[in-house]
């Protein structure tokens, strides 16, 4: 990629987005975001809200092999973050990055679909496991309902064999929580079982746990009415959570479809 298209990205547009505050001293902040195969307009738009946010943990869905993918993974590595692609990124297929600055990682095995990616991260002296996840989505048609129930139960199985006491899992799951409002008729029952196949893994909903009676969704669309597709699981020991709620303003300034979830976790002091 010329260097004067990411010069641009990360110089041009920046300070059209004021920073966040950077995370307390103990405290790993996460956003999951889909950010729909950006083109390099949408991609340099998305790179500097995500700096703008000043997370430890980028966990981004929804990317192809493209020029505005890879804008925003030259961009992210060129502010320091470093960026774990999962086998098979160039194929042509979706895939699934986490990005994390600050950290020590250290890839791991993932389920060897692109659509997952999974790191260790060190942080105050713990590991956590971090997996990100682009589900497949849901085409209400009987193939796209096989396809989803054949990956959700592949990726049960590879989530059992890679669970670890600290562990966050956190993406465009493309399912729903069961008893979702409004309710939404083209999800089957695999799809929730996939939801509450990851709780008896003794991973819970951090939106949920945050407002237990809260209504909200990351898509929305008139047609296929609103949904909570974007999810952030975690083991009771990554972490106290401190926050987690959704940031609509991706989605209506229009650099993707979906709103941003941001958790933020005390670790405490190090271990």
């Amino acid at each position: 990629m010329p260097d004067d298209v990411i010069q641009g990205a990360l110089f041009g547009s920046l300070d059209t987005e004021p920073a966040a505050p950077a995370p307390a001293p103990g405290e790993l902040r996460v956003c999951a975001l889909n950010i729909n195969n950006p083109s390099v307009q949408r991609a340099q738009q998305t790179l500097a809200w995500l700096l703008a946010g000043r997370s430890d943990v980028l966990v981004l869905t929804e990317l192809k092999a493209s020029d505005g993918a890879k804008l925003i993974i030259s961009g992210l590595a060129a502010e320091g973050f470093e960026v774990c692609l999962p086998p098979g990124w160039a194929d042509g297929s979706y895939f699934t990055v986490v990005a994390t600055r600050g950290l020590l990682q250290t890839p791991v095995d993932g389920p060897g679909d692109p659509r997952a990616v999974a790191v260790d991260v060190e942080h105050t002296g713990r590991q956590i496991r971090i997996i990100g996840l682009y589900g497949p989505t849901n085409g209400m048609t009987t193939d796209s309902s096989d396809r989803r129930r054949a990956f959700q139960k592949t990726f049960l199985e590879y989530l059992h064999t890679a669970l670890r006491p600290r562990l966050l899992l956190a993406g465009d799951l493309n399912v729903v929580e069961p008893g979702h409002q409004p309710p939404l008729v083209s999800f089957e029952e695999h799809d929730y079982a996939f939801y509450t196949g990851l709780q008896r893994l003794g991973l819970a909903d951090a939106f949920r746990q945050a407002h237990p009676a809260a209504r909200d969704h990351s898509w929305i669309s008139d047609r296929y009415g609103a949904q909570r597709l974007d999810h952030l699981f975690a083991t009771p020991a990554t972490g106290t959570l401190v926050n987690c709620g959704y940031d609509h303003t991706p989605r209506t300034s229009h650099i993707t479809d979906h709103a941003a979830l941001f958790a933020t976790f005390a670790l405490g002091t190090p271990a």
